[in-house]
């Protein structure tokens, strides 16, 4: 797979070195244009249209080829610069190529969900910026306390930082934004910006809130080519970009392919047509019979109750395509002959969020930490020793599938933590002898369309997706022989792997 993201940002940083075009030595230099930029502002000063910088600087390179900085009191000091430019081209810094303003934020109570009379449409900070053009935002004001009437780049520089957009509309700007109103080329200011949003970030300053000044801006260095060279690196920016577009695309159109391809095999394997039947293998019949001998030791043992040894008759729809030509040596099954079925604790002692910690080794697993049919460690909270012991059901064991029941509905994974418990949305499948229900056979069940379909009978969820544990305890599942478990497991990583490799 190709990262069009890398080959984007590759083709930016070879334009903004001037690789990606040929240079014209006939093109006015840089440096001239630098000038007619300096009078112009100048001029824009004169008009008081916007104000002189205090102790003001620009770049320039000395005879020794050395870069400088030059203030307006006369103070001079050497600089480094990040890289050599084309013959024509200039260091400057974007104080000499913009004009900054920073955004100033109007009361709450001047700001409008709709436009009224003598209103302009508010940005406060990055959340409508896309790949190039500012989104509308839908919040107007009436208190234009800065306004952006020309085409410029808008630069977020509050948490994040450096984040940067084309607005071609006039607008009132808060204070997470700052507008740069070119005088150069716009597109090669944005796209030159774009690579630029690391050494922002070191330009500004705060631990946890971090924020760039308008000082942080004016001093960051950019390139500039002529004035005729910028164009055609738009040009040829442009068209590099439709092709990584195109490329993007084709590798979306892949990758849901494959994605469907996957759900497919899946599927096949969990009908029994994947792999060629063997009459030889013992038939699920007889699992079943194994199942139920494991169960009763269990019971007898005290560690499963009564109305788990219950039985239900698995209930098919009139359309119950899924399940015609399964093998003879398979059995149709409700889920709870074969799995043992456990909620979490929802009384007294359930945890509350404060009292988690996001440290410590009892896992308290709830459903954003399903991912790709594992238990992610990424945003997990943990429980103390006091918490977990308090807890009357909902602990996990090892190889446990874990299904969620409530919100992100058959969302699942399998632990393979040996101690924890689950959140309220989640419940446990724990084969009640793995090597008799393979708990990777569970997992490829639960991510199958054969229990989408089951999903669709007893989802009683309204605005958010509710199933009852003993609903899920009904859902039917098409029970292969022992051996076949592991044999179609195996064919599903062969299959998938060619898949990838495909890809």
């Amino acid at each position: 797979m190709i990262d069009t993201k890398a080959l984007k940002d590759k083709i930016l940083d070879l334009a903004m070195r001037g690789k990606l075009t040929p240079q014209d030595p006939n093109d006015e230099p840089a440096s001239e244009l630098l000038k007619r930029i300096k009078a112009e502002k100048e001029k824009l000063i004169n008009q008081k249209k916007i104000k002189r910088e205090k102790n003001g600087s620009e770049i320039f390179q000395g005879d020794d080829g050395l870069h400088y900085e030059k203030f307006a009191d006369g103070t001079i000091k050497e600089i480094e610069v990040p890289y050599e430019l084309p013959e024509g081209w200039a260091w400057a810094n974007l104080n000499q190529v913009t004009n900054i303003v920073m955004g100033s934020s109007p009361s709450g109570n001047n700001i409008y969900n709709k436009p009224i009379l003598n209103c302009v449409e508010f940005h406060q900070g990055k959340s409508h910026f896309s790949e190039v053009y500012v989104n509308e935002s839908k919040k107007w004001t009436t208190e234009i306390t800065q306004l952006i009437e020309t085409d410029a780049v808008l630069m977020s520089v509050r948490a994040p930082v450096g984040d940067v957009n084309i607005i071609n509309r006039p607008i009132v700007i808060g204070r997470g934004i700052a507008g740069l109103i070119p005088q150069i080329n716009i597109k090669y200011l944005f796209y030159y910006l774009s690579l630029e949003k690391e050494g922002l970030e070191q330009n500004a300053s705060g631990s946890t809130f971090k924020s760039i000044t308008v000082k942080g801006i004016k001093k960051h260095l950019i390139a500039v080519p002529p004035l005729n060279e910028q164009t055609r690196i738009i040009k040829q920016i442009n068209k590099s970009l439709v092709l990584v577009c195109a490329i993007k695309q084709n590798q979306n159109e892949l990758n849901l392919i494959s994605t469907n391809l996957k759900q497919k095999i899946l599927d096949i394997s969990m009908q029994g047509k994947l792999i060629p039947q063997n009459i030889n293998d013992e038939p699920a019949s007889i699992l079943l019979d194994k199942i139920r001998a494991e169960k009763q030791k269990l019971f007898k043992e005290g560690k499963i109750k009564k109305k788990d040894l219950e039985e239900i008759q698995p209930t098919l729809d009139e359309d119950n395509a899924y399940y015609q030509n399964i093998p003879k040596s398979w059995s149709l099954v409700c889920l709870k002959t074969i799995v043992y079925i456990l909620n979490g604790d929802r009384g007294k002692n359930y945890p509350s969020k404060e009292k988690l910690s996001f440290s410590g080794n009892i896992p308290f697993i709830s459903a954003i930490n399903l991912k790709n049919g594992l238990v992610s460690k990424e945003s997990l909270k943990y429980l103390n020793d006091e918490q977990y012991n308090l807890l009357r059901s909902g602990k996990i064991k090892k190889d446990d599938i874990l299904f969620c029941i409530r919100g992100s509905l058959a969302k699942n994974g399998i632990s393979k933590f040996t101690k924890g418990a689950i959140a309220s949305s989640l419940v446990i499948l724990r084969s009640y002898n793995k090597r008799l229900i393979s708990p990777l056979f569970l997992l490829a069940y639960c991510n199958s369309t054969q229990i989408s379909s089951e999903l669709n009978k007893y989802n009683n969820g309204t605005a958010q997706p509710n199933l009852a544990a003993s609903d899920l305890s009904k859902f039917v599942i098409a029970l292969p022989p022992k051996m076949q478990q592991h044999k179609i497991l195996r064919a599903i990583y062969r299959v998938n792997n060619i898949v990838d490799f495909i890809k």
